[in-house]
């Protein structure tokens, strides 16, 4: 896995980061270094912990039912990664 520290990427133009971020989501999902399954095990350890699906966690993201927490950013950062959701979908 391609470390990136937030830090550095709000340093970086937006371009600049957009390519960063496509890196590491190619990574995430590429077989061979095995990331892509350490992210979908990483997004199912949320779903068990808020016993709800990630479908539903942006739907009731988008319905105001939840606010949004810190682990729940960290959870839709996975799902961004895993290339499971857009912006648009988890802002109302």
């Amino acid at each position: 896995m391609h470390p990136i520290r937030l830090a550095d990427l709000q340093a970086m133009t937006l371009k600049d980061r957009e390519a960063a971020i496509a890196q590491l989501a190619a990574e995430a999902i590429a077989p061979t270094n095995g990331q892509a399954v350490g992210t979908a095990a990483r997004i199912k350890e949320f779903e068990r912990t808020y016993e709800m699906t990630s479908d539903a966690l942006v739907a009731r993201l988008n319905a105001g039912e939840i606010q949004e927490t810190a682990a729940i950013a960290e959870w839709l950062f996975w799902l961004k990664v895993r290339g499971g959701i857009g912006d648009e979908q988890t802002r109302a």
